[in-house]
């Protein structure tokens, strides 16, 4: 008998750790990893590269996301939020990690991309964000700008690759948004 009791307990504390980790590296809205999980990611991967093995970052923006929230309300804000989540998830390649940098914005880390196919996986992000169904909550469409950096080797900070990235993401939208640009 004790030992069973000791046996639950300890798949009682393993469940609870479990859940603890899950709700420290997910975000809540979207259940995509969050930004601290998605950095601690990407550092682990820079630390790796051994110049063969390259990756890459896409930073994307909801456009005009407060004019969302402003005029529909944000539990509607909250629904394009999961839908880009949802759209993300499907839209990346498989072994990459898509993650909710903050407020609007998103992030995807690329495993062993050449420009183009970073490029690539940008412009399929968008396009599949741009179909989104939204006729439901009487808005034809919303939009996201896209930033992509590809990594140059393995000294290369982690805030300078995401600084490209985002950096690009602005030239997006400053040139009209809703388009896909390269750092």
């Amino acid at each position: 008998r004790d030992i069973t009791r000791v046996m639950q307990l300890g798949l009682s504390h393993v469940e609870r750790l479990e859940s603890l980790t899950k709700k420290a590296t997910t975000d809540g809205l979207t259940g995509l990893s969050n930004r601290k999980a998605f950095l601690e990611r990407l550092a682990a991967d820079l630390a790796r590269l051994d110049g063969r093995h390259p990756c890459g970052v896409v930073m994307l923006d909801i456009d005009h996301f407060k004019r969302v929230n402003d005029t529909y309300g944000h539990p509607f804000g909250d629904e394009v939020l999961r839908g880009v989540a949802s759209v993300l998830g499907k839209g990346v390649r498989k072994g990459d990690t898509v993650g909710r940098y903050g407020g609007e914005e998103f992030v995807v880390l690329l495993r062993n991309p050449s420009p183009e196919i970073a490029l690539e996986v940008g412009e399929r992000v968008r396009a599949s964000v741009a179909a989104l169904d939204l006729q439901r909550f009487g808005v034809a469409r919303v939009s996201v700008s896209v930033g992509v950096a590809v990594a140059h080797g393995a000294d290369q900070p982690i805030g300078e690759l995401i600084a490209e990235a985002d950096r690009a993401l602005y030239r997006a939208k400053r040139a009209g948004r809703d388009r896909v640009v390269a750092a």
